[in-house]
Order: C-alpha cells, then sequence, then structure tokens
C-alpha cells in the first residue's frame, strides 16, 4: 500500500453553501495537476471526501494537505499498480460512489517522426490506463457509482502534431463503447474537454516545434479565439458525477465540452 497521505478516521469535509457532492467518496486519478487537481478541489469544497492518484507526489501531498483527503503514487502506465492504488484508495474512502479519470499523454511529434515508443506511450496512459482504472473500480463501486473518463473534444478531427495522442483517444471511445454495451448497469460518462487553460497538458514539450504546430492549428482554424477556465471545466465534471449519482436512471454518456467565446463589448457595440 502506497499511501503518502491521510486523514484522521471519518475524513474532513470543507463547508461550503454548495454542497450537492457531500457524503460522496472521489477518487481522481490524474489529480497532480490541471484539470483533475481543479475537480478534487471542487469536490472536496462541494462536500465529497476525495482520493487523488498520480505521479508527483510532492504535489499530491499539498493537494490532500488542503482538502483534507488521500493521497496515491500511481504511474497509470502500471497496471499492477493501478490495482492496488484503486484498492486502497477504496479502503481509506470506505468504498467508491465516483471515479474521475484524466490522465493525459500528449506527445508532440509530425507522423512521420512519431516512433514507435512514443505511440506505446500515449495508449499506455490514455486508452490502456483509462481503461484499467475503470476495470480496477468495479468491485469497488457503490450501486448508484459513477465513473467519468475525461476525453479529447477533437476525436476524429486530429490536428498536426498529435496522431499519436489522437488515435489513442479515438481508440479509447471504442473501448468505452464496448463497456457501454456489456455492462448497461454501468453509469459511464465520457467527456470531451476542449482547449482549456492552465492545464499542463503540454508540459515539457519541445517548445520550437510547439510553435510550429500552433502556427499550423491557427491557420487550419483548430484554435478557438478563447478557451474555457480550467475551474469552470472541473465544476462542470463534478456537476455531472454528482447528477448521475442522484438521478441513478439515467446515464448522461457523451458529453462535449467547448469553450464559450465571449464578444467583447467593442464588438457588441459594432455589431
Amino acid at each position: 500500500m502506497n499511501r503518502i497521505a491521510s486523514v484522521p478516521e471519518g475524513g474532513h469535509q470543507l463547508s461550503t453553501p454548495h454542497a450537492d457532492a457531500a457524503g460522496l467518496r472521489l477518487l481522481v486519478v490524474g489529480a497532480s495537476s490541471g484539470i483533475g487537481h481543479a475537480v478534487a478541489s471542487s469536490a472536496a469544497e462541494r462536500g465529497a471526501t476525495v482520493a487523488v492518484a498520480a505521479r508527483r507526489t510532492d504535489l499530491l501531498k499539498q493537494l490532500a494537505a488542503d482538502i483534507g483527503g488521500f493521497a496515491f503514487e500511481l504511474d497509470v502506465e502500471d497496471t499492477a499498480a493501478i490495482l492496488q492504488v484503486v484498492a486502497d484508495a477504496a479502503e481509506a474512502l470506505g468504498g467508491l460512489d465516483a471515479v474521475v479519470f484524466t490522465s493525459t499523454a500528449v506527445p508532440l511529434a509530425h507522423i512521420e517522426d512519431t516512433d514507435v515508443a512514443t505511440w506505446v506511450h500515449a495508449f499506455n496512459v490514455n486508452t490502456l490506463g483509462a481503461n484499467s482504472v475503470l476495470r480496477a473500480s468495479l468491485p469497488f463501486l457503490s450501486e448508484n457509482g459513477v465513473v467519468l473518463i475525461a476525453s479529447s473534444h477533437d476525436v476524429g478531427r486530429p490536428r498536426a502534431g498529435v496522431a499519436a495522442y489522437s488515435a489513442s483517444k479515438a481508440a479509447l471511445d471504442e473501448i468505452l463503447h464496448s463497456w457501454r454495451s456489456e455492462h448497461p448497469e454501468l453509469s459511464l460518462i465520457r467527456v470531451g474537454v476542449g482547449p482549456t487553460e492552465d492545464t499542463e497538458i503540454l508540459r515539457g514539450v519541445d517548445r520550437d516545434l510547439l510553435s510550429v504546430l500552433f502556427k499550423s492549428w491557427v491557420a487550419h482554424g483548430q484554435l478557438p479565439e478563447q478557451m474555457s477556465a480550467v475551474r469552470d471545466v472541473a465544476n462542470t465534471l463534478v456537476s455531472l458525477v454528482t447528477m448521475a449519482f442522484a438521478n441513478p436512471s439515467v446515464v448522461p454518456e457523451v458529453v462535449q465540452l467547448s469553450p464559450r467565446i465571449r464578444r467583447s463589448a467593442k464588438a457588441s457595440d459594432q455589431a
């Protein structure tokens, strides 16, 4: 068991006027930064008891301390570790009412330069990692339990330079179709997340290549004028989970999140 932070028995829940997640036992995978981090914070503020899992343990320790939750070191490319961490998180929480998977790998490379190791890494994280977390969670989910998998808004519309990412997310969609077909009793939500600020999704990429690709994306109209705020995206994901948990006869199977493009006051005056 590799829990790296915890709270006293019974957990600690933050008080908030908007407590629609009160009592929810939630595991967030990919919570060290970006959307996953924001989901964990939002859920805790709304009354959930939260376990977080990711690779960067220093960030997880601080997050767990901030939200009064549990933290577990996890590399989603390690199937055995997934099985252990999900079981440990369920034990710490006393069961699982919801699991949110946000881990993502976005390797940048022109398709002719994408080597086998890059393809394998993208599929291990984005496709097989999500599938393994879902599979590992099943024995611990409560009767009305919910699993939310964050995917890409752009499946079927790949941009230059992200072939491995795009293909792995498309494959993930097909895997989730199979889960729904074989397990219609599951409350399984696939959310296509559009461009979002402050996610660290491109952390560590080749900045020179990114500059070249950015020009291509702009030229092909693949970047919106504005991006969604990470906090708004996280709040929406938590709301989807709480809504599905509270209404167990309905599953919002596929949800797409796009940035809302707000017109400037000047543009509105000219219209």
